[in-house]
């Protein structure tokens, strides 16, 4: 059947990509990517159904770092300390000095290059290289454009640029690339459900309908209890461009309500995203959730122990899912992968070694008969350590976190800059398939620089009285 879209050519890449490295208890581990879509198949010569060579072996047993964890490097924060008095315009110079210092620091840092790849390497620079670890650049994105949204001035210019666009029109662009997908998801399966509920009678008896779901969920959220309130067009905005819904909520119901927010958005697999939201003027979250089966499913009967090696050479035995089929192959001196596709027009690609750029190794993959062995796996990552504030200060974003941010469109009466940005993500596959989500919330802190309010004019250009 024709899938629906070539997504892979669209601008969204990885709605997630996982790591997974080490092996502990029952943990179960593997190196695995997760992209959206399905690129081009390459035409192979003669009946595809014919093995005209020995089988490609797809052994998932070594991983795909197995040299040293890089060092973990922690970016230097931009943020800025001020203090203000009523020395006038001396001080007032002063700032705008710094506030230029800081910009220019920031425009020297080159912010070409993808951003998926640059972030996955970004995180695995930051103490994740010998970690299992997934983290969802798609959902980070989203809730980054809730923010960009609500910015102003070189504070929208440095997180735009930050993103990999240069302009908001490039940002609604890429959103609307990542809604169609979903779209594109949707039909698929409907398609998919009505082809086999027309041929199930023809079928194995334990043959089982394709399922799947593909939901990305944005809201914003305002401290009813603290300085500021989102403006009426910023709420607007982000309903029209993100879909996104505006929750107004006292200090002591923010977490309750925003992790169940969370909770219904990932189906669960993701409870909290925060154990304490009291303290924020405003939080930005955006939730992912995928689950599809496998279009090849791993019979449950070929399922056997074997031997996994973890990235520090230790022996673990896990449970590994085995197949022998036709899939999109690719393999070069430096690693190879294999590209499982999953119901719903989605892709899972699963990479061994060092294969530098994935998706040019997709444009070349051909279609092969490749043995196929995975072990079962669990992952779940929490990045709340500064890693996503470090990675777009690298990236040249720096007034954001700092008093002099602008999100003066998000909130007009109140100065506010972004504090924190966390995202959670989890993982689960297995023979039947794969359930994924992920959860980013970007909060929103009150900064020191307050925002003056118009002065009062006394102008004596008339007559008028005085008192001593």
């Amino acid at each position: 059947m024709k899938k629906i879209g070539k997504m892979m050519n669209m601008a969204v890449s990885s709605i997630l990509a996982a790591s997974m490295l080490m092996g502990c208890g029952d943990e179960v581990i593997s190196t695995a990517a997760q992209n959206v879509g399905e690129e081009e198949e390459q035409p192979v010569a003669g009946d595809s159904n014919v093995i005209k060579e020995e089988p490609k072996k797809q052994n998932e047993e070594k991983t795909s770092s197995e040299a040293n964890s890089k060092e973990k490097e922690t970016a230097n924060s931009t943020a800025e300390n001020t203090t203000t008095d009523n020395s006038g315009k001396a001080d007032q110079e002063q700032k705008q000095e710094q506030k230029q210092e800081q910009g220019q620091e920031q425009k020297d840092i080159d912010v070409s290059g993808d951003f998926d790849k640059a972030l996955i390497k970004f995180v695995e620079n930051s103490g994740f290289a010998g970690e299992n670890y997934m983290v969802s650049p798609t959902s980070f994105r989203a809730a980054l454009a809730l923010a960009v949204a609500g910015a102003d001035t070189e504070t929208k210019d440095e997180l735009i640029r930050a993103m990999g666009f240069e302009t908001m029109d490039e940002v609604n662009a890429w959103y609307a690339s990542v809604a169609q997908i979903i779209t594109d998801f949707d039909i698929y399966m409907d398609e998919e459900k009505k082809i086999f509920d027309q041929q199930k009678q023809w079928m194995d008896k334990d043959a089982k309908s394709p399922e799947g779901a593909l939901i990305m969920m944005n809201s914003v959220w305002n401290n009813t209890d603290l300085n500021g309130k989102f403006a009426k067009d910023y709420i607007k905005y982000v309903n029209k461009n993100y879909n996104a819904e505006a929750y107004d909520v006292t200090s002591n119901k923010f977490t309750e309500k925003a992790n169940k927010w969370v909770s219904d958005g990932t189906n669960g697999l993701i409870p909290t995203i925060s154990n304490d939201l009291s303290q924020v003027n405003a939080a930005l979250i955006n939730t992912l959730y995928l689950k599809s089966s496998w279009v090849n499913a791993f019979e449950k009967y070929a399922t056997a122990q074997d031997t996994f090696t973890t990235v520090n050479g230790d022996k673990v035995q896990k449970e590994f899912m085995n197949q022998e089929d036709h899939f999109r192959f690719y393999e070069d001196a430096n690693g190879k992968l294999v590209v499982l596709p999953l119901n719903g027009g989605v892709d899972a690609v699963f990479v061994l070694g060092e294969i530098e750029d994935v998706q040019d190794a997709l444009s070349k993959a051909s279609r092969e008969d490749v043995i196929v062995k995975l072990p079962k796996f669990e992952v779940e990552s929490a990045f709340a350590e500064n890693e996503f504030i470090d990675f777009l200060q690298k990236r040249g974003a720096g007034l954001a976190f700092t008093d002099y941010a602008d999100f003066s469109v998000m909130c007009p009466d109140t100065s506010w800059m972004i504090s924190d940005i966390i995202q959670k993500t989890k993982i689960k596959v297995d023979e039947d398939g794969l359930e994924a989500a992920a959860a980013t919330a970007v909060m929103m802190l009150e900064s020191a620089l307050m925002i003056e309010d118009e002065p009062k004019k006394f102008i004596a250009d008339e007559p008028f009285k005085f008192y001593i």
